[in-house]
């Protein structure tokens, strides 16, 4: 079987930098990935490895070549990912569907296209292609600036970028939550003219969730939880999910 992914969604909950700044030398492959120079199709695009990015989780990542260039640049991301079940297929989707509804929001990473294909045996294999982002991730940035601190009006800056990036996700109808926002799923995009902070990873991406009524919803709700999100992030209702009451846009703001 193999297949776009414009259907309905995603894998376990792992942190994954699957986009830095391009290394003076790449970093040394893991064995079964792709060498420089492989052509491979994704969706409606052909694109051609530049580059071994990195790993996470069941992906790897790659720069590649795309054949024609998009808004400007010829140059993108791929992530690679192993899924070992039908689940973690849908959770896939989730996250390919929430990029497809948010694309064209600046503060967003732009999704190109995907594809999916089911591997011998058992398992399938998705490509994810997207916006390569040339300032690498949030999280590294900030590591570089330890002794140089962040200034407040780039903290503020920062903290507007998201947020706008976020609102787009709440004014959808219906809203969507990110679910996971933490300073490792935060990307930047660099030009001559600025430097724009996007949102990435979207795979936790869910709708509000009304208040539990009884403790096997709890459950379930505790459950989703806890593999969907980071514990330093979660609001008070995600913490104590007993307490009963519902997950909205204000886990969002909380984690923000």
């Amino acid at each position: 079987m193999s297949s776009a992914f414009n259907v309905a969604s995603a894998l376990p909950h792992r942190p994954i930098a699957f986009q830095s700044a391009p290394p003076a030398s790449a970093p040394a492959a893991p064995v079964g990935t792709f060498p420089t120079g492989t052509k491979i199709q994704v969706g409606k695009h052909n694109v051609i490895i530049d580059r071994y990015l990195s790993e996470g989780g069941f992906a790897h990542v790659y720069l590649v070549k795309l054949s024609h260039a998009i808004d400007g640049s010829d140059i993108a991301v791929l992530k690679r990912v192993a899924v070992p079940d039908k689940e973690a297929l849908a959770n896939m989707r989730t996250e390919v569907e929430t990029m497809k509804k948010l694309r064209g929001h600046r503060h967003i990473v732009t999704y190109i296209d995907s594809h999916a294909s089911q591997l011998k045996g058992s398992g399938y294999e998705v490509f994810l292609l997207m916006e390569y982002c040339s300032g690498g991730g949030l999280i590294d940035y900030m590591n570089t600036r330890l002794q140089n601190r962040l200034t407040e009006s780039e903290v503020l800056k920062i903290f507007s970028d998201v947020a706008e990036g976020v609102a787009c996700m709440h004014y959808l109808k219906p809203p969507l939550l990110h679910r996971d926002l933490k300073v490792e799923n935060v990307l930047i995009s660099v030009s001559a003219a600025s430097r724009r902070y996007k949102l990435c990873d979207f795979g936790s991406a869910a709708p509000p969730r009304p208040a539990a009524t009884t403790a096997a919803e709890c459950r379930l709700i505790e459950e989703d939880v806890q593999k969907h999100t980071t514990l330093q992030y979660r609001s008070p209702e995600m913490i104590d999910v007993y307490q009963k009451q519902p997950i909205d846009e204000k886990s969002d703001i909380w984690a923000l």
